[in-house]
């Protein structure tokens, strides 16, 4: 009985002891989506690592209100590019089709496809929107044409434009992740960050005009119209609303050497809360804080060995990674446990003389069973040939050759015809002997 209550007792001071080890040792949750509410859909994409790392209802067709003019200042830059200087008569054709948010342009006011661009992709001006469309077109419909056109080709299939301002149409149509492709091409278009991105635009004075400043529309970029919704990592795209299509914004931020495209898309407004803002803001603090460049693979970490010959004293050479590797992951990796190597060499054994560096194989790193990055694998040190060893390797090599086994089975076989030939020609003699 006192042998089981003391076998007892070492059982329950051993687990007592394992158990909080194996609660420290449990690997750590999967990461919580970020906070989005009061929104139709939502889409997250990192620039740098082409990945989208969240989606809410991202193929769900919603109203694009505001981000309309994401396309439109592609498709205006495009047509123009390096005449941006050209000028533009406003007519009152193109200002019959004006409503919402404008500068106030006159008919007959003459005006330069630059200023144009500064009031449309800062301000979100509508009336500058049409006087880019009849400039780049001749007419809404052929502008809007163009705005399909490039929409398909850049992939936003789900995507349809019916007006070049966004204003409502129950025909227009996109998707969270339609305009993310149309943002992320918009980002790489040659000067459409250098107007979106600003926090005011001057127009100078024109024929009916005074100059003035127009101050950027997203809260997120500027403080100009709201003072709530600041987020400094913010540098902008588009923001604006409709009563049919909520509120809406499109932005880029930065962090270090990480870029994302925010979007969202059909948000509320609540107790003076504009949900668009307050989304974007939480789905790239997330992000942020939710992902990171992680060092999987360091130079010079040991991979494996690979036998040497040829050599005195050392048949083996340990194989090394030649270069870093850091890769795009969630913060919460357990490096140790879910990523892993898998490693290949040139050949089966090297042959001494070995350089220290040199290349013999490659490593693949790879993240929960899929491929992430690789590098080479080389040697760690020289070894230095044994001429001996190398001359009866030489040897032995020939002998194994071609040429040898050729030489070798023609001088058998001239051997054995010549042995018979004589033991014939012998017998002949011994004949004419006893004749």
């Amino acid at each position: 009985m006192k042998n089981l209550k003391r076998t007892l007792l070492c059982f329950f001071l051993i687990l007592s002891m394992i158990v909080p080890s194996i609660l420290l040792t449990l690997p750590v949750n999967a990461l919580e989506d970020p906070v989005v509410t009061n929104t139709k859909a939502a889409y997250l994409y990192n620039i740098e690592n082409k990945k989208a790392i969240y989606a809410l209802n991202a193929d769900e067709k919603v109203y694009p209100t505001s981000t309309v003019k994401l396309m439109t200042g592609i498709v205006a830059l495009e047509t123009f590019k390096d005449r941006l200087d050209e000028k533009i008569t406003v007519t009152k054709e193109m200002l019959s089709y004006v409503s919402g948010n404008n500068i106030g342009l006159d008919a007959g006011e003459i005006v330069a496809v630059r200023d144009m661009l500064g009031a449309l992709l800062v301000n979100g001006a509508n009336d500058a929107a049409y006087a880019l469309a009849f400039a780049a077109a001749g007419s809404v419909e052929d502008f809007v044409l163009l705005m399909n056109k490039k929409a398909n080709e850049i992939g936003a299939y789900n995507t349809r434009y019916t007006n070049p301002t966004g204003m409502h149409d129950e025909a227009m149509v996109t998707t969270a992740e339609d305009t993310a492709l149309i943002a992320l091409y918009a980002y790489n278009l040659e000067q459409f960050m250098d107007f979106a991105a600003l926090l005011k635009y001057t127009l100078p004075e024109t024929n009916t005009t005074k100059q003035f400043t127009v101050y950027n529309r997203n809260c997120l970029l500027s403080l100009y119209y709201e003072t709530g919704y600041f987020y400094k990592k913010a540098r902008g795209m588009n923001a604006g609303s409709t009563y049919e299509g909520g509120y809406s914004v499109v932005t880029t931020a930065t962090d270090g050497d990480l870029t994302y495209i925010a979007v969202v898309l059909g948000s509320e407004k609540i107790d003076g809360n504009i949900y668009s803002y307050t989304n974007a803001t939480n789905l790239l603090e997330w992000a942020f804080d939710s992902f990171m460049y992680l060092d999987v693979l360091a130079p010079e970490q040991i991979m494996c060995e690979i036998p040497v010959t040829l050599a005195t004293g050392v048949d083996h050479v340990t194989l090394v990674a030649s270069d870093s590797l850091s890769v795009y992951l969630p913060t919460d990796t357990d490096i140790e446990k879910e990523i892993t190597f898998s490693w290949t060499t040139n050949q089966e054994e090297l042959q001494a003389p070995v350089r220290k560096g040199q290349l013999a194989g490659r490593v693949t790193v790879m993240y929960k069973g899929e491929p992430i990055g690789t590098s080479d694998l080389i040697a760690t040190a020289d070894i230095e040939r044994n001429d001996m060893l190398y001359g009866l390797n030489k040897i032995s090599e020939f002998t194994k050759s071609r040429f040898f086994i050729a030489t070798l089975i023609s001088a058998v076989i001239i051997s054995v015809i010549y042995v018979f030939g004589k033991a014939i020609l012998l017998k002949k003699r011994s004949k004419k002997r006893y004749r």
